[in-house]
């Protein structure tokens, strides 16, 4: 499909704009949703990819969005156009699993891991024209066929993590209402799902927010810091993943030892996290700089941003010392409750930062100062990275609810975790905590080759045996 074919619908705002070149540029491939599905019922399903396959038709009719695609255009504005036709059988993958669901108390799925490994490492490139830039992968579970693993992966430039959500939702909401009637029979499966002229892409950031600029004078005697920031950044990246998920109880325990220390759990979580990282660096290593990225949505527009795909997001840095962990005149490191308080404050001072008009300063706002964001990222390619650890963390994942049955679906939503390639130019280790009925899910991407393998393992077992010592 030649890209002169295709509507054009807007030009992509500056934010959009910069996902959909960190793609073409090899510097960001895809971030995806995992959400484990089970019946809650014995269901008669004569095939169970047909059920899926209606499921996504009715997804892209209620989420129109999945037909836009990002163009990237050599000298020219990134654009947003929309797809005439998608085949669902070009975009959905079936795979059966080799081995059951791990139960061993691990938190660790190591079959599922190498799947989203793959996936995150995977773009929306191809020679032989324009393609959807999301895809679905269905992972059966080893013994039953009435539970599996679905991956909804779509490209950032039209998917931030709260719209990833929707699509899920959308998704059990029409396995819910096919399973509770009668599916239609294989022969009337639609495929290829046409788009409307109706269908369009949400709103850019910058037509809901006016991206005031904050004038700050920054310091003549800002202190310098040996951040640890591994090894230079390779262009094409490659993505390490893993995941570790915690139970209930374990994350009950944590959730009440934030309470105690009177900080929130997103804080808490970061300052655990550079406290076992720390136990895992040379001692010399003195500072870790992090990256918060914050969901703007609650501060727009209800009626522009409610239910509607794109991206509305910021990011914010704090700094974790050695010596905020360290107990007192020792190297020796202490509890993580200091440092957590430290992320809070630093929290609370990016969300009071308002302009006259109400609005919150975004640091995103910087972007509309740059005219040629391409030149821009291109010229990042081979510098040192900035920052040394990214946590993104979100709120329960609320699955869908049928308003008259309220949570007794014929499907149950289960276990999620968001997957994510790294950004090539950003921090050592990028991790994402998912809150789901099954507990959290902590996912950690990192550089291939940028640090050491056995560190991230080290990392994911530390924070496992911090959960398990409160539980």
């Amino acid at each position: 499909m030649d890209i002169s074919q295709l509507k054009k619908l807007r030009a992509a705002g500056k934010q959009e704009e910069m996902a959909a070149l960190a793609h073409a540029l090899d510097l960001y491939t895809t971030p995806g949703l995992s959400v484990h599905y089970k019946t809650t019922q014995a269901l008669s399903i004569p095939s169970l990819e047909t059920l899926i396959y209606q499921a996504c038709a009715q997804v892209l009719r209620g989420l129109p969005t999945l037909f836009v695609v990002p163009v990237v255009v050599e000298g020219a504005q990134t654009y947003f156009a929309r797809l005439p036709t998608i085949d669902l059988r070009k975009v959905t993958t079936f795979l059966q699993r080799q081995n059951s669901i791990p139960d061993d108390g691990s938190g660790r799925d190591s079959e599922l891991d190498a799947l989203l490994q793959e996936q995150v490492n995977t773009n929306y490139k191809s020679d032989q024209g324009i393609l959807p830039v999301w895809r679905l992968v269905v992972l059966y579970d080893f013994t039953d066929r009435q539970q599996f693993t679905a991956t909804f992966m779509v490209h950032h430039g039209i998917a931030d993590g709260a719209s990833m959500q929707m699509v899920q939702r959308e998704f059990h909401k029409a396995l819910h209402n096919l399973s509770s009637s009668q599916p239609a029979p294989e022969s009337q499966v639609e495929y290829i799902i046409p788009s409307s002229d109706d269908d369009g892409i949400g709103p850019p950031l910058e037509s809901l927010h006016s991206l005031p600029i904050l004038e700050e004078v920054p310091p003549t005697d800002a202190p310098k810091y040996k951040d640890w920031i591994g090894k230079l950044p390779e262009v094409p990246s490659k993505t390490g993943w893993a995941t570790l998920t915690l139970s209930p109880p374990m994350v009950q325990a944590f959730v009440q030892q934030c309470r105690k220390n009177k900080v929130g759990t997103p804080s808490g979580l970061n300052a655990l996290i550079a406290k076992v990282v720390y136990s895992n660096l040379p001692s010399t290593t003195e500072s870790l700089n992090i990256n918060i990225p914050v969901d703007l949505r609650s501060d727009l527009p209800p009626k522009a941003v409610d239910g509607v795909m794109g991206n509305f997001w910021d990011t914010f840095q704090t700094r974790i010392l050695r010596s905020d962990i360290s107990k007192q005149d020792s190297s020796e490191l202490g509890d993580i409750w200091a440092a957590a308080r430290k992320v809070q404050s630093d929290t609370r001072k990016y969300m009071s930062r308002t302009a006259p008009s109400g609005e919150l300063y975004l640091n995103v706002a910087g972007l509309k100062n740059i005219p040629d964001l391409q030149a821009f990222l291109k010229g990042m390619i081979g510098g040192p990275r900035v920052e040394s650890l990214e946590l993104t963390y979100i709120g329960p994942y609320a699955p869908y609810s049928d308003p008259k049955k309220g949570n007794e679906l014929v499907w149950q939503a289960g276990r999620a975790s968001i997957c994510r390639c790294v950004f090539a130019l950003g921090a050592c280790l990028q991790m994402t905590g998912v809150m789901h009925p099954e507990g959290m899910t902590i996912g950690f991407a990192w550089p291939r080759g940028a640090i050491e393998e056995d560190l991230v393992d080290k990392t994911i077992e530390g924070i496992r045996n911090y959960f398990v010592s409160i539980s």
